[in-house]
């Protein structure tokens, strides 16, 4: 970088209001400086770092270099009935990251369905415990869901116009079956869920994929072994089958039906699924999608996860291009629910989201979870509200999960390329869309100051707008501030001349696990 250059860069930064008159002095002597770095290292600007140093991130971004178009990273999401959510929250969902592609839902067939009587209730209201004086009940879940006046049907029509498609999970009575305790036969467990997936398939036609299953092999869900999941997931696939024949379902019409939906060791279950899979002599036997749940998986395990399942499907001979589904993923499942765990995963969940989008671009992730019970899962939470039919919008509050997914749905059409490490101490992330440019920077590693500075800019444009919003301990976040807004609080907002056609962006203190955006605004 020449000499002439680096001062041209200080009369500019001394034209703006962030930079006091006494600083062009210290930012003088430090030209000279970095004169003499340059000569030991020539190709610093090229590398896309200056002043990098152990308190501080930087990046030259040039904003003519377009990459791909900007990933939807945000599109695909989760709900829970653990604590069901509001009817309102999808409509305030899509307002804050744009409408889903995919929503995911859940069915439980004990809620909508009672042994006893054998009557269907359709629209069943969510978390009434009907069972908890039924010794013989395999309990799942029940514990921890959250009684509501909110309805199956308000559930979903809350959603269903917010999101292209949906992905429903069915599940429970599995394990009543396999022990004998209530008197359900397999063939039963089949009819319940064909009864309850063909009604909803009807009345919310965008139901596309059907997951069998959750978790299986863990005793808060089904406790079951391998081989007892495939003899459900059977059931399932044969129920799918019935009713796309009975509905005439073709095309993008079809449901789709998929699994094993694991946790924990993920390949190793996968391998022995696909293994029951393509023993199951059945002819009428498919998988239409694999789906499974990343939890505390290292950065570039996650990122690089296709490869591996790619691998599993052409050792089983299924088509490489099923679709693959993670459909429960926070990068941190830390069992307390403190703080700076929020934080952790409001500022690594865009690292995981990206990446995975980059290295596996067939994978799509369902980060864990719009809505849930406070009382054990706040951390994953991206907002937090009464869930009643009447709850209003100004009600629900975002927490800092919610805010960070609400930065990434705000970036433009194209990626800029910017040099990036998937276990660097820091993400910075660029896009732009004609005159307006987002760049938005994530500090992994203690409080740092950040400066940005953008090239490649067309000489037609003289003067910049430039917002920056910030995710931390002070600002858009309603864990430290109960009172906060539900609009974007806003950190800085100015004007000036370009020279040179760069633009210099820069925050003196960024705090560990914070976030800053800059909206860029270019005009004639």
């Amino acid at each position: 970088m020449g000499l002439l250059s680096k001062v041209n860069d200080i009369i500019t930064m001394s034209k703006r209001s962030l930079f006091q008159p006494y600083y062009i002095f210290q930012c003088l002597l430090m030209v000279f400086v970095g004169a003499v770095l340059s000569c030991k290292s020539p190709q610093k600007e090229n590398s896309g770092i200056f002043g990098s140093d152990s308190i501080s991130f930087s990046r030259i971004i040039d904003i003519s270099k377009l990459g791909r178009p900007f990933p939807n990273l945000t599109g695909y999401r989760n709900t829970s009935l653990q604590k069901a959510s509001a009817p309102v929250l999808g409509e305030f969902s899509s307002g804050i990251l744009g409408k889903a592609s995919i929503t995911r839902f859940w069915l439980n067939l004990d809620e909508m369905w009672d042994y006893r009587t054998e009557e269907y209730v359709f629209d069943f209201r969510i978390g009434n415990d009907k069972y908890k004086d039924v010794k013989e009940k395999w309990r799942e879940t029940w514990d921890s869901e959250e009684a509501t006046n909110v309805t199956y049907y308000q559930y979903l029509n809350g959603y269903s116009s917010y999101s292209d498609e949906i992905m429903l999970t069915i599940r429970r009575y599995e394990r009543d079956v396999l022990d004998g305790k209530l008197p359900i036969s397999k063939k039963k467990w089949k009819d319940v869920f064909k009864t309850g997936l063909k009604h909803y398939k009807q009345k919310f036609p965008n139901i596309r994929y059907v997951e069998v299953g959750n978790e299986y092999a863990l005793k808060g869900f089904m406790n079951g072994t391998p081989e007892e999941y495939y003899t459900f997931y059977q059931l399932g696939y044969q129920a799918v089958n019935e009713i796309n024949d009975e509905l005439n379902l073709s095309d993008d019409e079809k449901i789709l039906v998929g699994g094993p939906v694991v946790t924990g060791d993920i390949l190793k279950k996968i391998d022995l699924f696909l293994n029951l899979y393509k023993n199951d002599p059945s002819s009428n036997k498919r998988v239409d999608f694999l789906s499974w749940h990343e939890y505390d998986k290292k950065n570039h395990q996650t990122a690089n996860r296709q490869n591996e399942i790619i691998d599993l499907m052409v050792k089983y001979g299924l088509s490489t291009e099923l679709p693959l589904f993670i459909t429960e993923h926070n990068p941190f499942h830390l069992k307390e629910d403190k703080y700076e765990y929020h934080m952790m995963n409001a500022a690594h969940l865009p690292r995981s989201l990206y990446y995975t989008d980059l290295n596996s671009p067939n994978i799509k992730i369902f980060p864990w979870v719009q809505y849930h019970n406070e009382k054990i899962q706040t951390k994953f939470m991206w907002f937090r509200g009464p869930n009643e039919p009447t709850t209003k919008a100004e009600e629900i509050q975002i927490l800092p999960l919610g805010r960070s997914m609400q930065f990434l749905s705000m970036h433009e059409e194209k990626e800029v390329e910017v040099k990036n490490d998937i276990e660097g101490d820091d993400l910075v992330l660029a896009s732009v869309h004609k005159n307006s440019v987002v760049v938005e920077a994530i500090n992994y590693e203690g409080v740092r100051k950040g400066e940005i500075r953008l090239v490649g800019i067309d000489k037609e444009y003289k003067k910049a707008n430039v917002k920056s919003y910030l995710i931390d301990n002070e600002n858009n976040n309603c864990l430290t501030n109960p009172e906060c807004s539900n609009s974007l609080q806003l950190h800085a907002n100015e004007t000036y001349e370009l020279i040179d056609s760069r633009i210099h962006l820069e925050i003196d203190e960024l705090s560990q696990n914070g976030i800053v955006l800059w909206q860029i605004e270019l005009l004639k």
